[in-house]
């Protein structure tokens, strides 16, 4: 039964009959405004994030509309390189090229390459060519594809150079590069790079242009992509054709969009790699861009490099984000509220459908929930001081039913009180106190019964004290050796008998020391008997102060004692034998004006399980004893 105090009791009859409906009228009112409130703020919100959704991907699609234009538009321009290139090669005698000028000349370092700036593209033929005279030819020839490459470059700003690379490892590059030997690898190896292997056979079976992954352009343009189209002769390959446009490019033209409450877009490549991103979202990734590459204090660039994995997404630190940006590039249903470092942003994606790369906007959500958040605020505001008055009301009226209800209660609790007083102390002082009547018919009954219970309960508290004092008293001299305070050969009888079954039962360990003090009969005769009783008591001190508390010093005859070890093997049993005979040395040490010393033998023995009784163990510590005063006494066996 739940017990509650007699003030508690009327408090709360007070507390149900007149407080109770009006309670619960103010808390539906207070618990109906709270939720039309939540209810028009998750409103506002869904219609805000809506509202925000397709807005930008009005905006984005836009600005995907123009880059797909742009990609369009750079995809015709390659078509046309392939196709004149193509009947370039297939018609081989059509084009002469006449000149007493002499364009190619070989570099110091063996490499044949066009020194001449007449206004066209730069050439460079790997070193592990051979030149023979139809390569010189062909060289001399393709001086025809420079008025195509011009065109092409200074019709588009974003276009920043035309090319075709050679089966045969040589490279036409429009604009023109000055010692472009020191731009590019003297053992140049097309099938290194992707512009050229990505256009191949194996990987554009279509033969049309393609767009390659963002690398690092080996002529010094930095960061870019590359359309390119493959050129056949009769479905020989003759090399590669491609036109680049730097990364920045993108940045300028379309990731500078301006997306609502500060949203940033970036370009997610298929592999998961980020394509390009402005500024604001590595700020959001904690991921920097890829600076500048330093071409003149870094390696010539012999193959393709790409960006590190530092920029893949699909390994970002946070699994959740990492999951997500999966599912994006999978076309799978994904969340559209993505965390990254503890902020929360709202994410929308959109495949760019001339590619495999996907414009990818983040807009924080703090800034969207900004003014949601105002104006919920005020509203809870308002709602807390609607709460604020209601308790304040209430807390006046509870004080006011407190007052009555305590004056109510005070002339029964008070004699109350004193009775609790008194039985809290029963039993913990000698003088209990007596109860006065207080006029109340009922208590005062109480009373007057307590106090005879107390007088009862005194009288045989007395009884019971003098009963118990004997009984210890008596139990004590029957256990205990007098002159040692040791325990008695009678104690351990009684106490072995239960424990040794313990023992047995669990396999635990047991060891015993038996202990003889060296030619005690001698210090009896020399001395008189109050030196071998002075000998007897100084010896249990110091074995007292030696063993564990759990440990029993037992007297087992006039000068042999007992240690009975409890969960200790033989090993341990013999360390705290070494203890004890350092400890009387120590003592004798201490102790040089005393006119007597003495030593101990001792025997030790453990339980085994073939032991029936600790009779066994104590017969091998015997025969120890024995050994150990043959061996010269002040010995351990």
């Amino acid at each position: 039964m739940k017990k509650i105090l007699l003030e508690k009791l009327i408090y709360k009859n007070y507390l149900k009959t007149s407080l109770t409906s009006l309670l619960l009228i103010e808390v539906l009112l207070i618990f109906i405004y709270f939720s039309v409130n939540n209810n028009m703020t998750t409103t506002s919100v869904n219609f805000m994030l809506k509202d925000i959704k397709e807005n930008t991907y009005e905006l984005v699609e836009s600005r995907i509309e123009n880059l797909s234009n742009k990609f369009a538009q750079v995809e015709n321009l390659t078509k046309i390189i392939q196709n004149e290139h193509e009947y370039f090669f297939s018609n081989p005698k059509l084009f002469e090229y006449k000149t007493d000028e002499k364009l190619f000349k070989y570099s110091p370092y063996g490499v044949y390459y066009k020194y001449i700036e007449n206004g066209g593209s730069s050439l460079i033929l790997s070193r592990n060519t051979k030149l023979t005279k139809s390569l010189e030819d062909t060289l001399y020839k393709t001086e025809y594809f420079d008025r195509t490459f011009k065109s092409i470059v200074q019709s588009d700003k974003s276009i920043i150079a035309a090319y075709f690379n050679s089966k045969d490892n040589y490279s036409r590059y429009y604009p023109y590069i000055f010692d472009i030997f020191k731009v590019f690898p003297n053992d140049l190896d097309m099938n290194n790079y992707n512009f050229y292997y990505k256009a191949k056979k194996e990987n554009n079976p279509s033969q049309k242009p393609i767009w390659t992954d963002v690398y690092l352009d080996p002529a010094g343009k930095g960061w870019m992509i590359s359309s390119v189209a493959p050129i056949y002769n009769k479905n020989k390959l003759e090399g590669v054709s491609g036109i680049d446009v730097t990364i920045d490019t993108f940045i300028k033209e379309f990731l500078n969009i301006k997306l609502p409450y500060d949203g940033k877009s970036f370009i997610l490549g298929s592999d998961g790699k980020i394509i390009a991103m402005p500024k604001g979202i590595e700020t959001v990734l904690n991921i920097d861009e890829v600076t500048p590459y330093d071409y003149k204090n870094s390696l010539l660039i012999e193959k393709t490099i790409y960006k590190s994995d530092k920029f893949n997404l699909l390994n970002y630190h946070d699994e959740k984000v990492a999951y997500n940006f999966k599912n994006i590039l999978a076309s799978k249903p994904y969340s559209h509220k993505i965390t990254f470092e503890g902020k929360n942003y709202l994410i929308f994606s959109k495949k760019l459908e001339k590619t495999s790369w996907y414009i990818i906007s983040l807009i924080p959500e703090d800034k969207i929930l900004e003014k949601i958040n105002t104006l919920k605020s005020d509203y809870q505001k308002l709602g807390y001081l609607i709460i604020s008055c209601i308790l304040m009301f209430y807390l006046l009226f509870f004080v006011f039913l407190y007052y009555k209800a305590k004056c109510l209660v005070n002339d029964i609790n008070k004699p109350l009180m004193k009775v609790v007083e008194l039985t809290r102390n029963l039993g913990k002082t000698k003088s209990i106190g007596k109860l006065e009547n207080c006029g109340i018919e009922e208590i005062d009954k109480l009373s007057d019964n307590f106090n005879q219970m107390t007088k009862e309960l005194e009288i045989r508290t007395q009884k019971l004290v003098k009963s118990e004092t004997k009984r210890v008293l008596v139990e004590k001299l029957a256990n205990t050796d007098p002159l040692s305070g040791a325990y008695n050969r009678r104690f351990l009888d009684e106490f072995i008998e239960g424990y040794f079954k313990i023992v047995k039962r669990e396999h635990s360990d047991l060891s015993l020391l038996l202990i003889d003090i060296d030619d005690f009969k001698s210090i009896n005769d020399n001395f008189g008997h109050d030196i071998g009783d002075e000998v007897i008591r100084d010896f249990a001190k110091l074995t007292k102060s030696t063993i564990r508390k759990n440990d029993l010093l037992v007297r087992f005859g006039g000068d042999e004692f007992l240690i009975l070890l409890p969960n200790t093997k033989k090993e341990a049993s013999k360390k705290v034998a070494i203890k004890l005979v350092n400890k009387i040395d120590e003592f004798k040490s201490l102790n040089k004006d005393k006119k007597y010393n003495y030593t101990i033998s001792i025997g030790s023995a453990s339980y085994n399980k073939d032991d029936n009784c600790i009779d066994d163990i104590i017969i091998r510590a015997d025969e120890a004893l024995y050994t150990a005063k043959a061996n010269g006494k002040n010995t351990i066996v």
